[in-house]
């Protein structure tokens, strides 16, 4: 049934500005309207209604924090019947009005498309995608001066790991997540980035973007710095684990920085990486000294 709900979770996402109600949801799956509410329940946690609600809620503030639309425009597109009930939605949801979160890009706990599937659906083999190494493409880039907001775990090289000692210490993964999303930057998720110690999640910001002390995130000035990217062209999510395993190997492992005339900088980190798996995509940046 796990199957079935995923099925569920990504029809919502595909049609979440239309009308969505239970019987749509459960017709999709085929089961029938209890079952579906039950199983919705189980595996996420989440109620169907409430899900829905903030999924609308966390896609619309991502376009008023990136786009010129209107509130009025934005309340309409989700469905929601005027934008004083939109305003009331996103302040119980976010703790601060649409036309203050405009102004302000204040950090709010957006919810995440969820997933029921992972891990375990990244060591199921699907159609096999393989691309030769030297199809990995790789790319002189510069990132200017930025804050970098982020949360730190020694004794821990990799995504999964970090998050799972970040909830055994008590923390609401959901929440620090969300929250790390919603900050306006270059790049539109958080992102990991291995250290010496271990490993550590953030998200890039304007250089004087404040955080609440609350949450517990650290900062750092990153200067304006040259990287070497490398990506993957593309891949399924079955193929999520070779891709990643792939790009790793030739940024981390194989490619020879002196012989092509380069200088590693891991003052502070060793290698970023990012990826997506609405979208799959998976890359590793290298930051450079300058010369």
């Amino acid at each position: 049934m796990k199957i079935e709900i995923q099925e569920a979770i990504n029809w919502i996402d595909g049609n979440i500005t239309d009308e969505i109600t239970l019987k749509k949801i459960s017709d999709f799956i085929g089961y029938s309207e209890f079952h579906t509410s039950r199983k919705f329940k189980e595996y996420t946690g989440s109620t169907l209604r409430n899900y829905i609600m903030l999924r609308r809620l966390s896609l619309s503030a991502k376009e008023l924090r990136d786009t010129n639309v209107r509130i009025i425009d934005t309340a309409i597109k989700y469905g929601f019947s005027s934008q004083e009930a939109y305003t009331k939605s996103f302040f119980k949801a976010f703790n601060i009005n649409p036309g203050e979160y405009v102004k302000t890009k204040k950090a709010i706990p957006l919810v995440f498309k969820k997933d029921v599937l992972y891990p375990d659906n990244l060591s199921k083999k699907g159609e096999i995608i393989m691309v030769k190494d030297q199809e990995i493409k790789i790319t002189l880039e510069e990132t200017k001066e930025h804050k970098f907001i982020y949360l730190e775990r020694d004794g821990v090289d990799n995504y999964i790991d970090f998050w799972t000692e970040e909830e055994k210490s008590g923390k609401d993964c959901n929440l620090l997540h969300g929250i790390l999303a919603s900050i306006p930057g270059e790049f539109s998720e958080g992102y990991g980035a291995f250290t010496d110690k271990g490993y550590i999640f953030g998200k890039d910001a304007n250089s004087d973007y404040e955080i609440d002390p609350k949450y517990g995130f650290k900062e750092k000035i990153i200067a304006t710095q040259k990287y070497l990217k490398f990506e993957h062209p593309g891949f399924s999510e079955a193929e999520f684990g070779e891709a990643l395993n792939q790009v790793r190997r030739i940024a981390l492992k194989e490619f020879d920085f002196e012989l092509k005339e380069y200088t590693v900088d891991d003052s502070f980190v060793k290698a970023y990486e990012h990826s997506g798996m609405e979208i799959c995509f998976y890359f590793v940046r290298i930051p450079l000294k300058s010369t």
